[in-house]
């Protein structure tokens, strides 16, 4: 009783420990030898029946209409599994309808159900397959092979299967956009459509069983040659406000294309490119243009004329110097050449 006194939480285990007495030698049991050293015992050392604790798990579930078993047992101190046969066994005793959907299917027919989606769709993935199906298929199956296996169907491996899937990607897409443009395509599927099928985007049109907008196709044909225009018409009001600083040559065949411009001033020379971008700025791909330009000419000195210059205005590339500049800064090119 001493050891009780000192110890107000104890139980069996911690006096025999302890003490190496055993409670029932000397008490009925441990709620009298807490009764007799005037101690509270803190917690009550009476058997629940079985009905009693069916009826506490019962209520408990009347007042949480949502409970899953792992709560009820942390908060009765009541193992369910010693009570009822399940969970649904309980909630049916507490006249509570269980609100999780039960899955009745057999491992057999899960796992037909996972051979048949793949005998339908062979491009789809286990993830894909553990959405449909509600179950994961390494249950059933050791790997995605085996499945194939099964479904009767060689599997698909590497780009083949990569393109098909890009390919059902982009029909899906354009079923849900008819009047999506190629470029549209391509950004929203993160791929090259004319590289994706064979006939490009016709033969994704066709496959995805919409008619192609030729219609559209006139009004962008239409839109691009506005544009060349508007293009040509930059480029020569670039050229002619140059020919006051020196002397030009406009479309000059190199090893790899054609040079807007090759300007000459004092003995010296630059190749000009004139890009009439209104909504995109400056990329390194036009950089990388103009520096095989200068590459095929032996010039060492290059100039990109455009709308809207980018943070980065000048680079070096080897002995090859390019530098970037505003349709108002035309001015700047003479010093440019001088050294300055």
């Amino acid at each position: 009783m001493d050891y009780i006194k000192n110890n107000s939480k104890a139980t069996h285990n911690d006096i025999e420990r302890d003490t190496k007495l055993h409670v029932i030698r000397a008490f009925k049991g441990l709620e009298e030898a807490f009764n007799l050293a005037g101690i509270k015992p803190p917690r009550t050392f009476k058997i629940k029946t079985l009905e009693e604790k069916r009826k506490i798990i019962s209520d408990y579930i009347k007042k949480n209409p949502l409970v899953g078993g792992h709560t009820i047992a942390e908060k009765t101190k009541i193992n369910l599994g010693n009570v009822f046969k399940d969970i649904r066994e309980a909630y049916s005793f507490a006249k509570v309808p269980y609100p999780r959907k039960t899955d009745w299917r057999t491992k057999l027919e899960k796992r037909d159900e996972i051979i048949q989606l793949v005998r339908k769709n062979p491009l789809i993935t286990v993830t894909e397959i553990t959405r449909e199906v509600k179950t994961q298929p390494y249950h059933f199956f050791k790997n995605i092979q085996e499945i194939y296996k099964e479904a009767g169907i060689i599997p698909l491996k590497g780009r083949k299967k990569w393109r098909l899937k890009k390919q059902q990607e982009v029909i899906e897409y354009i079923k849900k956009n008819p009047l999506a443009t190629q470029r549209e395509v391509n950004l929203s599927c993160k791929t090259h459509v004319q590289l994706t099928f064979e006939r490009g985007i016709f033969e994704a049109y066709e496959r995805a069983g919409i008619k192609f907008p030729y219609e559209r196709l006139k009004l962008y044909g239409i839109g691009i040659k506005s544009i060349r225009d508007r293009a040509k018409t930059f480029e020569d009001e670039m050229a002619i406000k140059l020919s006051g600083y020196g002397k030009i040559n406009r479309l000059v065949k190199t090893k790899r294309g054609f040079a807007d411009i090759i300007f000459e001033r004092q003995d010296k020379k630059a190749i000009i490119e004139v890009k009439d971008y209104r909504d995109k700025e400056i990329s390194i791909s036009q950089i990388n243009q103009l520096n095989k330009y200068l590459e095929d000419c032996n010039c060492n000195l290059g100039i990109l004329i455009c709308h809207n210059k980018p943070q980065k205005d000048s680079f070096l590339i080897d002995k090859n110097k390019i530098f970037i500049l505003n349709k108002e800064e035309l001015d700047k090119i003479p010093m440019i050449m001088s050294g300055v």
